[in-house]
């Protein structure tokens, strides 16, 4: 049987780009983070090299996931900023497969109507 694509090639951050809806920049703020723990948008986007801009557009989409966690802080003589962080890793892969078994729920419903849809 042959599939689209080379399921066999398929790893982790392939998974995460598929489940989440994510992209390659994502994924690699994503791993800075979990390497650094709690990090501010400045700090993490010195460390990756990359725009404060676009650090920031993946952390929304991260924690509009559910996979990093924001946290807002209050300064002394006023103002506040935000502490990023990610999630449990077990909460994420839990996340994850219910998402994927949703998919091939989804799949197999559809498949039931495949014979009569591809007349």
């Amino acid at each position: 049987m042959k599939l689209v694509g080379s399921y066999k090639d398929i790893n982790c951050n392939n998974v995460l780009e598929c489940t989440f809806d994510l992209n390659k920049a994502d994924v690699e703020v994503y791993r800075e983070l979990k390497k650094v723990g709690n990090s501010k948008v400045e700090e993490l986007a010195q460390k990756l090299n990359k725009d404060r801009s676009t650090v920031y557009r993946s952390l929304q989409k991260l924690v509009s996931c559910e996979i990093c966690i924001k946290e807002t802080r209050m300064i002394e003589k006023g103002g506040y900023y935000h502490v990023y962080s990610c999630a449990d890793v077990k909460q994420i892969k839990k996340k994850m497969k219910m998402c994927i078994d949703e998919w091939y729920r989804h799949v197999e419903e559809t498949l039931t109507h495949f014979e009569k849809e591809m007349k």
